[in-house]
């Protein structure tokens, strides 16, 4: 059995992510701008919380009365090119161990840069033998694209009834797995714990902690 995990949400608590970013840039800010970085992450989280995720930065230099039209961008480069501080949860260290003999891996979409730096940061290579960076082979691969699952099967020469995905966002993670008889599985954790959809969408088995898996794959 192949073992093949999602990166944010599933194996850690995006939002951590996000906070470590957005303190990078308010100390950026304060260290050029003179601004209070504390003031800046509390304008950065409310601005997220109220919008979303799309001009954060652009309300924030608005908001401060900045009107240096490249600063957007330079924040958005910081807040990704930050040494993010963040920690694998309690259940995801048990679980990874607990299946140290399974060959596993992730399969992760978003920007390359940004998703290899959480892998270093959460000190993953000691788990699982590779990992897939969709955006690295293009858009057109990302989930729910079965690119990087072939590949995994190709490397394994298995059947596709062979693997198992752990994810957490029914949108995209499981439609395409489910149609191939991988064996899915939502963690609801993070943003999209309480999205409903229907069955073709969802995985076939939802949990709430990543120690159940024990029960799901023996």
């Amino acid at each position: 059995m192949i073992l093949i995990f999602d990166l944010d949400d599933t194996l850690y608590d995006e939002f951590s992510y996000v906070k470590s970013g957005f303190s990078a840039v308010g100390f950026h800010l304060s260290s050029s701008y003179g601004f209070n970085k504390k003031t800046i992450f509390n304008k950065l989280i409310k601005i997220l919380k109220k919008n979303g995720r799309g001009k954060v930065f652009d309300i924030l230099c608005k908001e401060l009365g900045i009107k240096k039209k490249k600063l957007p961008k330079e924040l958005v480069q910081i807040y990704r090119s930050h040494k993010p501080i963040i920690k694998l949860r309690k259940e995801t260290i048990q679980i990874l161990n607990y299946f140290s003999k399974y060959k596993k891996y992730i399969i992760t979409d978003g920007n390359y840069l940004v998703q290899s730096k959480k892998v270093q940061s959460l000190k993953l290579k000691k788990f699982f033998k590779r990992f897939f960076y969709t955006n690295f082979y293009g858009k057109i691969y990302n989930k729910p694209s079965l690119y990087c699952f072939k590949k995994i099967k190709e490397i394994e020469n298995v059947n596709w009834d062979d693997m198992v995905y752990i994810g957490d966002n029914p949108n995209k993670d499981f439609i395409n797995c489910n149609k191939k008889k991988i064996l899915t599985v939502r963690l609801m954790k993070g943003q999209y714990k309480k999205l409903k959809v229907n069955k073709i969408h969802d995985a076939k088995f939802k949990i709430r902690n990543l120690l159940l898996l024990k029960k799901i794959i023996n």
